[in-house]
């Protein structure tokens, strides 16, 4: 895969913060999640909730800024299709059923803020992801129902359908609230994501909904990938 490198990066950050000494301005901890992703094709009644697991580390100024990087893997099931269209690019929804499910990793980096409440603490934080979409399963009924109606049919049927995503970019916001005994730290995280990918389907033939052969399908658009996410993070100060 051609981005595979801001993959290895962001692994390599992790692991160099995670062991190498502590700077003395610096706080330092390293954890990790599971939690569930609720699509926002959940709303359309279609995909499904899927489960969430991630990695991080984080570096920052006392107990009070930090900068987390790390990482999260999404088998998701709510890729949304949408164009860009009228003045200012606004974007317009194709279609209400999801269109795709994939392998999904989830590099981000963020900036948060810590609130310390006794043995409680809250965090407010954001920043910038990326979407790392492998291993695309598409829905072939409902990329061809959105096409077929397009040309005037009702569905296009397609061969040898294949489909290819842009590395995608986004952003994250969300809030956490838990305790720490010593120095292990758990909370409950909320997480809203908003990821959007460049995709292309290419299709060796197709036939519309009469059973006629249609011209060879190239299609380009802009695959959505929204939702919020809740689970539980630990993490180990050191």
């Amino acid at each position: 895969m051609k981005k595979t490198p801001f993959i290895l990066v962001i692994a390599v950050l992790i692991l160099v913060l995670t062991t190498a000494g502590t700077p003395p301005l610096f706080a330092q901890s390293a954890g990790g999640g599971l939690s569930f992703f609720f699509p926002e094709s959940l709303l359309d009644k279609s995909g499904s909730v899927s489960k969430e697991a991630g990695l991080s580390t984080s570096f920052g100024f006392g107990n009070g800024i930090s900068v987390p990087i790390g990482f999260t893997y999404i088998k998701a099931s709510g890729f949304l299709a949408y164009d860009k269209t009228g003045d200012g690019g606004s974007l317009e929804k194709l279609d209400d059923n999801i269109w795709y499910t994939a392998d999904t990793f989830i590099p981000y980096v963020r900036a948060q803020a810590h609130i310390d409440l006794g043995s409680l603490f809250v965090e407010g934080f954001g920043g910038l992801a990326g979407a790392w979409i492998v291993a695309p399963q598409a829905f072939d009924g409902a990329i061809g129902r959105y096409y077929g109606a397009e040309d005037g049919v009702d569905y296009y049927v397609f061969g040898d359908l294949e489909s290819e995503f842009s590395f995608g970019f986004g952003y994250q916001v969300g809030a956490a609230a838990g305790f720490r005994v010593s120095d292990i730290s758990i909370s409950l995280e909320g997480i809203f994501t908003d990821l959007k990918a460049d995709t292309k389907i290419t299709a060796t033939e197709g036939w519309d909904g009469t059973g006629n052969l249609a011209a060879e399908v190239s299609k380009e658009f802009t695959s959505r990938l929204r939702g919020v996410s809740i689970g539980l993070n630990g993490s180990y100060a050191f």
